[in-house]
């Protein structure tokens, strides 16, 4: 028998089947929307399973009160018809329309179907509530469950994926954290050691530097003079000397000479030279005798420092012999050879960049025209000009 035709049944009642909704309707009316993205998934997923299962429950009642309902009806109406043949049972909800004019009224039974497009309206074993057609409803019901729960399913292992890819980042982000600190951590403590480092070596080389430069200006009674002008024998008759009578000293408008006995540099002798300061060559020069063929030293005006008097004795500390045992055999000693100096008073100081010069002049008048004579050219200091 195929939908949508007319069934005439006892006494003219006319049982019209109507035709089963298509199947594309049935089945999208059972699909699962596409699940929402996110955590959310597994919530909208349970909440679309209970209603399904609710709407399921509810046309299975309606169904089976809408079916007990149409059997007693026609049991009760048509009794005498049983003999011929069983009643027919149909799947449907029972609808009474107003018969056309002129015809016989009859009753109209319409029959919808939301199961498949296999049901189908039969008479007397083939009944719509047949065991077959309620497992195969209970077969679909079981289908789409199990599809759904595979989506659960799906969905669980998805926020598990979420959930260990955020854990993983925010592992590395930690890590990425930790190792910054570490490395601003190093860089901050060789900026605090450089620093520490170069404050040191500053403190260093200014405590060097005080050490070097503690004197404010030379110890001597003048400045160099540098003028080409400058007449020495007058600059020394000025300061008080009587030139004319120190007949142990030959004195110029440019140069001085005369005797000193000086103390040797490595043996620690003293030795008598005759010395020459001249300040057109600007040099302090000895020789071994006034008649200047032999050279034997050479001190240069930007050499020389200091000029000052011998108070400290520290030339007879500068003997032959260190030794206490030398005490008592210094007076044996030539001259030359004994530790002290041959006249303490009259011996003075001449302080270059390298060395000290030690003499002694033959008397007071030449020691002072010595002294203020050598300072005129004593340039070491030359920095206290300006």
């Amino acid at each position: 028998m195929h939908p949508g035709t007319v069934i005439m049944g006892h006494n003219g009642v006319s049982l019209d089947v109507m035709k089963p909704p298509p199947r594309s309707a049935v089945t999208s009316y059972f699909l699962p929307l596409p699940p929402p993205p996110g955590h959310q998934v597994i919530e909208e997923q349970r909440r679309r399973l209970a209603e399904l299962k609710q709407r399921a429950a509810v046309e299975a009642q309606c169904q089976w009160d809408a079916l007990h309902g149409s059997q007693t009806h026609l049991n009760t109406q048509y009794a005498p018809s049983h003999a011929q043949g069983p009643p027919m049972v149909h799947h449907s909800i029972l609808h009474h329309q107003p018969p056309p004019a002129g015809e016989q009224p009859y009753d109209t039974l319409s029959l919808e179907s939301s199961d498949s497009m296999d049901t189908s309206v039969s008479t007397g074993n083939n009944s719509a509530c047949s065991p077959d057609n309620m497992s195969s409803a209970s077969g679909m019901d079981a289908l789409k469950i199990e599809e759904m729960e595979k989506m659960l399913k799906e969905a669980h292992l998805e926020k598990a994926r979420l959930i260990e890819s955020r854990e993983r980042e925010s592992h590395a982000r930690r890590q990425m954290l930790e190792e910054e600190r570490r490395r601003r951590e190093e860089a901050e403590k060789r900026l605090q050691e450089e620093t520490v480092h170069r404050q040191q070596l500053v403190d260093k080389e200014v405590k060097m530097r005080s050490k070097n430069f503690s004197q404010a200006r030379p110890m001597t009674r003048y400045l160099p003079i540098r003028k080409e002008e400058f007449d020495l024998r007058s600059h020394i008759e000025s300061s008080g000397h009587n030139v004319e009578t120190s007949h142990h000293v030959i004195l110029t408008e440019k140069m001085c000479k005369g005797y000193l006995v000086k103390m040797g540099g490595k043996i620690k002798s003293w030795k008598k030279r005759w010395f020459v300061f001249d300040r057109l060559k600007r040099t302090f020069s000895y020789y071994v005798d006034k008649h200047e063929t032999k050279l034997k030293g050479v001190i240069y005006f930007q050499a020389i420092e200091e000029v000052y008097y011998d108070h400290l004795r520290i030339a007879t500390k500068k003997g032959f012999f260190n030794l206490n045992l030398a005490n008592h055999f210094s007076e044996l000693l030539p001259p030359q050879f004994r530790r002290e100096s041959p006249n303490p008073s009259l011996t003075f100081c001449v302080k270059t960049h390298d060395r000290l010069y030690y003499m002694v002049a033959p008397a007071p008048e030449a020691m002072r025209i010595w002294m203020d004579v050598i300072v005129t050219g004593a340039e070491g200091y030359t920095q206290f000009m300006n």
